[in-house]
C-alpha cells in the first residue's frame, strides 16, 4: 500500500500500525505464512522511546500477541503475486505453484 511506500522506516511504522485495517503476512519457522492483523506500537512514546510493534494472530478469545521485529514487519521488498484470475482457474495445489 501507499503507506509502506514512504522512505522513511519510523513513518512506515506509524503508518502500519495506526492503520485499524492493516493486515501483515509473515513465515514462521517452518516457512508456512501466518496473517498478522490490528497491529499496534506498545513503544514509540516519550517513557517508551523504543517501538515495539505487536500484533495478533487468530480471532476471538483463541487471538494471541506476536511481538514483531520493526524493522522486518516495514522492510520494503519487491514482492510480486500471481493475479487472482490464475490463481481461481487452477485446480489443484501443483497448478498453483506452477504460475510463473
Amino acid at each position: 500500500t501507499d503507506a509502506l511506500d514512504d522512505t522513511d522506516e519510523e513513518r512506515r511504522v506509524k503508518n502500519v500500525t495506526e492503520d485499524l485495517n492493516a493486515v501483515l503476512f509473515a513465515a514462521d519457522a517452518e516457512g508456512k505464512i501466518q496473517i498478522l492483523h490490528s497491529p499496534a506500537n506498545l513503544g514509540g512514546t516519550r517513557t517508551r522511546p523504543k517501538n515495539k510493534v505487536a500484533a495478533l494472530v487468530g480471532l476471538g478469545p483463541q487471538a494471541t500477541v506476536e511481538k514483531l521485529d520493526e524493522k522486518h514487519a516495514v522492510k520494503l521488498i519487491d514482492l510480486r503475486c500471481p493475479n487472482l484470475n490464475l490463481v481461481d482457474a487452477e485446480a489443484t495445489a501443483e497448478g498453483i505453484k506452477s504460475i510463473p
